[in-house]
């Protein structure tokens, strides 16, 4: 009976094997299911998407019938669950374009690639730019009455060949050339009284009149008098000057409505017509973006553009202000001074000593904000900095270093440690590229890195 008993209860060890393969079976069963299920939801997403994208494709089937007048101010924007919406470019309300703003930020793609349109882009040249000014020295150079009235009459007297002037001559800039490559982002580096302000405003078309000036600056190979160097190029001067009772947004609608539209209408009609040619659906987001920024009087869809790729959106509504009305912050009128000018049809940014006043995180941010549009936008931008800090100089592509009104290295920013070494000049380990770049061009602070290295090299 004991060996019956025994054999009537069966062993742990095909209790577990029965219970193993009754877990496996109810797990194959389980998996079985999880996968009809993934399949099934992934085909009814798979339905989903279909259904959306036959919903836009008859949507811009409809758009592409319309005559070319009605076909540049419709457009087609997905809403916030992804529905295709046509909208009027010059209805566009707060929402569709904070929409708009939002979904043109993540594009990556270019309709302009995919027919073989070219973004219009400047390259400056400069050619044996030499630069002269006559000024009083001592104590006649002192901004008082006396001296006004005597300077004036000893001018005239001048003129009349009676007495001679005591100006003295002084130059500027020394036979300088170079070439600025539009889409990268250029850093002037100098000592004070260098001519850093003088080159911008030379190469801005913006010089005084009293200055003498001889040799050649061309735009894509075209002179100043060629064209009207205001509508090509803007000068950015390291003073904000903003009206202080008005808005950020108000600042940049105003400043886009004086400056227009510029040349982008025609590159739109161009563009619908060799997207049309090649059967061709553009990118829903840059097509609408495109159409808003080229109509004249829409100036809110490229203002809000603006406002999104410099971090300005979050003081939009706020008022600029000044010493006695509270507003925004320093750096955010830095970005605003920058926002003016590349809100308009300017392609080439000459930048004047933008961090004066600034501490250097303000700057950092400034200038990669700055450099993200100058990509974004394929523009010809130069900024003057006195003294970046080491993250601020990793941004920029290129270099130009000014010495006593001359060029010493211009060329990319990779490179102007090797050249420097070729001259005998290191830079200390623990030392930043801009500084050391600041000292080794000052005769003062060049005697202080040769006797650091034992070197006697000098420019």
């Amino acid at each position: 009976m004991e060996n019956q008993g025994r054999t009537l209860q069966p062993s742990e060890s095909s209790l577990r094997a029965t219970s193993s393969r009754i877990e496996g079976s109810a797990m194959q069963r389980t998996g079985s299911w999880l996968n009809h299920a993934s399949s099934a939801r992934s085909s009814v997403f798979t339905h989903s998407s279909k259904g959306e994208d036959d919903e836009e494709d008859l949507k811009w089937a409809a758009l592409e019938k319309l005559p070319t007048f009605a076909r540049v101010r419709k457009g087609i924007l997905k809403g916030n669950e992804g529905e295709p919406l046509e909208v009027d470019v010059e209805a566009l309300g707060n929402v569709e374009r904070k929409m708009l703003m939002d979904q043109l930020i993540r594009a990556t793609n270019d309709d302009n690639e995919n027919v073989g349109i070219e973004m219009p882009t400047i390259e400056v040249r400069y050619q044996d730019l030499q630069i002269h000014a006559e000024a009083y020295v001592g104590g006649r150079a002192l901004p008082s009455i006396a001296n006004f009235f005597l300077n004036k009459l000893e001018e005239f007297l001048s003129c009349l060949h009676i007495v001679p002037s005591r100006k003295r001559p002084i130059t500027i800039l020394d036979n300088v050339s170079g070439i600025i490559k539009p889409g990268r982002l250029t850093l002037l580096l100098g000592p004070p009284g260098s001519g850093k302000t003088t080159l911008l405003l030379a190469l801005a078309g913006k010089l005084a009149s009293d200055l003498k000036v001889s040799g050649e600056i061309t735009y894509n190979g075209h002179r100043m008098n060629e064209f009207v160097p205001e509508r090509t190029s803007a000068y950015i001067s390291q003073h904000d000057t903003h009206i202080a009772e008005m808005t950020v947004r108000e600042t940049l609608t105003f400043s886009a409505k004086c400056q227009g539209v510029g040349t982008r209408h025609d590159m739109l009609m161009e563009l619908l017509r060799r997207e049309k040619d090649a059967n061709l659906r553009p990118d829903p987001e840059i097509d609408l973006f495109m159409k808003a920024l080229s109509l004249k009087g829409r100036e809110n869809v490229i203002t809000d553009y603006i406002l999104k790729i410099l971090g300005l959106d979050i003081c939009a509504d706020t008022l600029v202000g000044n010493e006695m009305l509270r507003g925004i912050s320093g750096g955010q009128k830095k970005r605003l001074t920058t926002a003016e000018m590349i809100v308009g049809p300017s392609r080439a940014l000459f930048m004047d000593e933008i961090s004066t006043g600034l501490d250097s995180s303000t700057t950092f941010q400034i200038v990669n904000s700055i450099r993200q549009a100058n990509h974004i936008l394929g523009g010809t931008t130069v900024i003057s900095l006195l003294q970046p800090a080491p993250e601020t100089y990793e941004l920029f592509d290129d270099i130009i270093l000014l010495s006593e009104g001359q060029i010493v290295y211009q060329g990319p920013r990779e490179h102007v440690l090797e050249f420097f070494e070729s001259m005998g000049f290191k830079c200390p380990e623990r030392k930043g590229v801009a500084d050391f770049l600041q000292e080794v061009t000052s005769r003062k602070d060049q005697q202080q890195t040769e006797s650091m290295h034992g070197a006697i090299n000098s420019f």
